[in-house]
């Protein structure tokens, strides 16, 4: 199998943020990347409408030096979106949007994906946060990858950021999280116990995959995409830094496969409910000997607070939906 595991320093990290393009006046969805960003690079990417945009930093050493590229990057692509009259709104779904009609970006393997998916394309106008940690050699992957798997309906209630859609509460914190299962490899990963299984799971693509974590080979990684889109940049180095910290701790102590029927059913909770404080207090408890310096910090910020989603839903409560995304975006560069 071909791989780049090694090929960075081990537990090194990269981190890909999905942003909106908005309307800097009324803040709604701007279909403008291709104006904006004429010249895509490593950094700041194309993801499939184009009303969204990706971040992505360089490989770094821990989740404090990946805050300080995610707020350039951020700065980066306001500055390029400013003279077009938009603005960056970072969150799990946009309020009041639709997927349904959203001019996507002119890329062959987004016209192969609107072909294959029809009219479910739209559902996945979302946004997510990704986390790439470098993995030491084939075998550790694995090991890291299972340990990981029971903690993730943990990450996506705390990351929760999407519960307003389409104009509407829609019962969920995190409707970004059901949106994901219309894909055909979206949600509970399956299980990987070697790399024969990883081969039949990507039927030999492993570029588009969407389930919650998956090994990346290509890449040398272990990726985890289950949160939602953190709108305070300083929540997004949080993960990193706790997703980093799993990964660590998870290549320690192999597990055997996690009961994927009950990942599922923790997940679609997670999806509705508040963390559970005993599942996050087990997950400090699982990544307290592996933290340091600021990397600590950044975690603890992240596991004491409270989801994003709770702060969108006292906005529509008090002032309405229409002022969410205004809310959003306020606080996208704060």
């Amino acid at each position: 199998m071909d791989h780049r595991f090694g090929a960075v320093p081990p537990w090194s990290i990269g981190v890909e943020e999905e942003l909106f393009l908005v309307d800097a006046e009324s803040s709604a969805t701007a279909p403008v990347f291709s104006r904006v960003v004429p010249e895509a690079g490593d950094r700041i990417k194309p993801e499939v409408f184009e009303c969204l945009a990706e971040l992505a930093t360089p490989v770094v050493p821990d989740a404090a030096a990946a805050l300080v590229e995610l707020r350039r990057l951020r700065l980066e692509l306001a500055r390029l979106a400013e003279p077009h009259g938009v603005r960056l709104h970072a969150a799990g779904a946009h309020a009041l949007a639709h997927g349904e009609g959203q001019p996507i970006v002119p890329v062959a393997r987004y016209r192969r994906m609107a072909a294959k998916l029809g009219p479910r394309l739209g559902s996945q106008l979302v946004c997510g946060l990704h986390v790439h940690v470098a993995m030491p050699d084939a075998g550790t992957c694995l090991t890291a990858f299972e340990a990981v798997v029971p903690w993730l309906p943990v990450l996506l209630a705390l990351s929760a950021n999407s519960p307003l859609a389409d104009g509407e509460r829609t019962g969920r914190r995190s409707e970004r999280a059901e949106r994901l299962l219309v894909m055909p490899t979206g949600g509970t990963p399956p299980v990987v116990e070697t790399w024969d299984d990883w081969r039949a799971a990507t039927r030999g693509d492993s570029m588009r995959r969407h389930w919650d974590a998956w090994p990346r080979p290509e890449h040398g990684t272990l990726e985890v995409r289950v949160m939602d889109m953190p709108t305070d940049v300083s929540r997004s180095a949080g993960f990193a830094a706790v997703v980093r910290a799993l990964a660590m701790a998870g290549a320690e102590s192999p597990a055997p496969a996690y009961d994927r029927r009950v990942y599922g059913r923790r997940r679609a909770a997670a999806a509705v409910e508040p963390p559970v404080r005993a599942e996050v207090a087990a997950l400090a408890e699982r990544i307290d000997g592996v933290l340091q310096g600021e990397d600590r910090v950044l975690a603890e910020a992240v596991l004491s607070g409270r989801p994003e989603a709770e702060r969108q839903l006292a906005v529509a409560e008090s002032d309405g939906i229409a002022a969410v995304p205004a809310d959003v975006v306020a606080r996208t560069l704060a």
